[in-house]
C-alpha cells in the first residue's frame, strides 16, 4: 500500500486525507498549527451560484463542491458525532438598486438548470426581505437563494481531524520538510507554501472578520447568510451575534494582531445593513488567505511535490 504524506492541515489537506482514508489508503498528515491558518478564520459561506466569475473550470469545481457538501457533512457528523456548524438557511444577496437586482435575479436564476441543488431563487420586495431577516434595513433590494449555506471552519477542521484519526490516519503536529519524505507527497501549506515549493507562486492577503452583537435582534431563528455590496457579508453565529467580513489586505507579513483600523472599517460597514440602534464590537478573527495567479486554485505538480493551494473562497 502506498503511503500518502500530506503537509498542511487546512481544509485542503484535511479533506484530501479524509477521502484518501475512505479509499483505504495509508495517510499521514502533518501540521505545525501556524496562527493565521485561513480555514480557522473563514466565514464558511457556501453559495457559488451567485458568483460573476466567468472561469468555467472554477465554476464547475465550486458548483460540484456545493452539491456535495450536505452529504459530506451528514457523513462526517455521523462518523464523529461532532457538529461542523453547517446550516442551510439560504443566502440573501443585496444589490445597489432595483435595476441591478433585476439583472442579478435573471443571471442567478439562469443557473438553476445545471444546478437544481441551489433551490428556489426569489426576487424579494422590501416586505419579503424583512420576512427573511427582520434586522436588516430595506435600503438594498435582495435576491434569496434557497440553497445557500454556511459552515464553521474551525469546527469543520476539528471534525475532520477526529474522522482522520478514527479512520486510521496519523495526525502529526510537527514541522516537516516534505522533500525528506518517501511516498506520495501532497503539499497543502496555504500562505506558507513558498517555504518548500516555488511553483505556483503564492501570495497572501490578511483577512479580518469582526463579531458584532445586536442589543435587540428581531430575528426569531438563525438567519440566512447575507452577501452585501462588494466583498461584505454578514454570517450568523448565534442569537444576536454575527461575523462581519472581510478586509482584503495584500501583505508579506504573517502578523495576525487585531487592527483597530480594520475593526472600525467593518463596524462602519455593518451599520449600513443592520437597523439595530445598538451594536457592540466583539472579537476579531484573522486569517492569511493564499492566492495564486488570477486568484484561481492550483492543483498539480511542483517538482516532486503535488501541490493544492489558492483555494480561497473555493473551499
Amino acid at each position: 500500500m502506498k503511503t500518502f504524506h500530506i503537509v498542511g492541515a487546512g481544509i485542503a489537506g484535511a479533506s484530501i486525507a479524509y477521502h484518501l482514508l475512505k479509499l483505504n489508503q495509508h495517510v499521514i498528515i502533518y501540521d505545525r498549527e501556524d496562527n493565521g491558518q485561513a480555514t480557522n478564520a473563514s466565514a464558511g459561506i457556501i453559495c457559488p451560484w451567485t458568483s460573476q466569475r466567468r472561469n468555467k473550470k472554477w465554476y464547475r469545481l465550486v458548483k460540484e463542491g456545493a452539491k456535495y457538501y450536505p452529504d459530506f457533512i451528514e457523513e462526517l457528523e455521523k462518523l464523529t458525532n461532532q457538529s461542523t456548524g453547517f446550516r442551510q438557511n439560504g443566502a440573501l444577496c443585496l444589490f445597489k438598486d432595483d435595476h441591478i437586482q433585476a439583472l442579478a435575479y435573471e443571471r442567478i436564476k439562469g443557473k438553476q438548470i445545471d444546478a437544481p441543488e441551489m433551490g428556489q431563487v426569489l426576487k424579494l420586495s422590501s416586505e419579503e426581505l424583512l420576512g427573511y431577516h427582520p434586522s436588516l434595513t430595506t435600503d438594498f433590494p435582495a435576491v434569496f437563494v434557497e440553497g445557500g449555506a454556511q459552515v464553521d471552519g474551525a469546527s469543520l477542521l476539528s471534525a475532520l481531524k477526529q474522522a482522520i484519526i478514527k479512520l486510521g490516519g496519523e495526525w502529526v503536529k510537527d514541522t516537516i520538510n516534505p522533500h525528506t519524505l518517501d511516498g506520495q507527497i501532497i503539499y497543502t501549506a496555504g500562505a506558507w507554501s513558498h517555504e518548500y515549493a516555488s511553483h505556483p507562486e503564492v501570495r497572501h492577503q490578511r483577512a479580518e472578520l469582526l463579531e458584532v452583537a445586536l442589543a435587540e435582534d428581531l430575528q426569531p431563528t438563525v438567519s440566512p447568510v447575507v452577501m452585501g455590496l462588494g466583498p461584505m457579508y454578514i454570517v450568523p453565529t448565534s442569537a444576536r451575534h454575527y461575523m462581519i467580513g472581510t478586509t482584503h489586505e495584500d501583505t508579506t507579513s504573517f502578523d495576525i494582531q487585531e487592527s483597530e483600523t480594520a475593526r472600525d472599517y467593518l463596524f462602519t460597514q455593518v451599520k449600513r445593513y443592520l437597523k439595530a440602534t445598538s451594536l457592540t464590537k466583539g472579537r476579531s478573527s484573522i486569517g492569511l488567505r493564499p492566492l495564486t495567479d488570477h486568484n484561481l486554485p492550483y492543483i498539480g505538480p511542483s517538482g516532486e511535490l503535488f501541490v493544492v493551494n489558492g483555494l480561497g473562497s473555493s473551499a
